[in-house]
């Protein structure tokens, strides 16, 4: 299943849902993220567990004048450290599929996750991917790293692609299509991403990444179009069909990232991977339709 839009990931998780997916919320007291949650739950496409000062739940709850709260499952805890470690302790225990930030603050809910004791850390790396629909192209695009690792080296990007694979996976991608972008698709000695490009796409032809189809270095017009891709007589199966772009350093992705919202009228979901379970962790200015996007994606997981 290739994803096109969020709006096609949206009319796939009505019709296909069996099970509901459980989403662990952490101090869902701002009205975006309580908005989105519980917009989903009316649709039947998640179940919450809205972990916090349940009279401040409820209050929320109030102004977005749902009143019928009976159902819902909310776990009274204060204290932001003490909401963190309750909600990872949830999801370690197998009460859900998916954990979300709310009013909290970041460092404060990952220094639970990565906790050695007592926390769900899976893989050696955590990384963001950002999930973006953009009018220019044909399909989602997943961008990654442009939240967390700062300047991976070739061993941290590896981990970097892997958790993304994993994701696009899970997504039901049978050969995810990964560009690891340069300035150019030519070898440049004297530029560390260029050789890592060539050295991840090497890593590649050796089935270290499975059944997915890497391609590197590649430039960005290349990567998004076959038009491009053929005035400069470039063949590739990833020239035009990228499924995710591995950036070289956050500022690059972050860059990117903005750019496709800012100039290219983009719409985008965003999850922390490298957990047992997809982590959704947007900024306080980000929109109840991106917290929305970041939730169906997870749930479709």
């Amino acid at each position: 299943m290739i994803l096109e839009s969020f709006a096609a990931l949206k009319k796939h998780l009505s019709t296909n849902q069996d099970k509901l997916k459980r989403v662990v919320v952490a101090n869902p007291t701002d009205s975006q993220t309580l908005s989105a949650v519980m917009s989903l739950y009316d649709e039947k496409i998640l179940f919450p567990i809205l972990v916090g000062e349940k009279i401040k739940i409820l209050e929320g709850l109030d102004e977005l004048s749902i009143t019928e709260t009976s159902t819902l499952e909310i776990v009274d805890v204060s204290g932001e450290t003490e909401i963190a470690e309750k909600s990872v302790s949830l999801i370690r225990q197998g009460m859900g599929d998916v954990l979300m930030k709310g009013h909290i603050q970041t460092r404060d809910l990952l220094k639970a996750v990565v906790n050695k004791e007592k926390g769900i850390r899976k893989q050696s790396v955590l990384s963001h991917v950002s999930i973006n629909e953009i009018p220019y192209y044909h399909k989602l695009l997943f961008l990654t790293d442009g939240g967390m690792v700062l300047t991976p080296d070739i061993d941290t990007k590896q981990a970097i692609l892997m958790n993304v694979l994993d994701l696009t996976k899970q997504l039901g991608y049978e050969k995810t299509k990964v560009a690891v972008l340069d300035a150019s698709e030519n070898v440049n000695p004297k530029l560390q991403a260029s050789l890592d490009a060539e050295e991840l796409k090497k890593r590649s032809e050796i089935g270290m990444f499975g059944e997915a189809i890497v391609e590197g270095p590649i430039s960005l017009d290349l990567s998004l179009s076959t038009e491009i891709a053929k005035e400069k007589e470039y063949e590739s199966p990833v020239a035009g069909e990228a499924d995710v772009l591995l950036v070289s350093d956050i500022v690059s992705g972050n860059l990117l990232g903005k750019s496709m919202m800012t100039f290219g009228n983009g719409k985008m979901a965003g999850l922390v991977l490298g957990a047992t379970v997809p982590i959704i962790i947007t900024s306080r200015g980000s929109t109840a339709e991106e917290k929305i996007n970041s939730l169906m994606i997870a749930c479709a997981m």
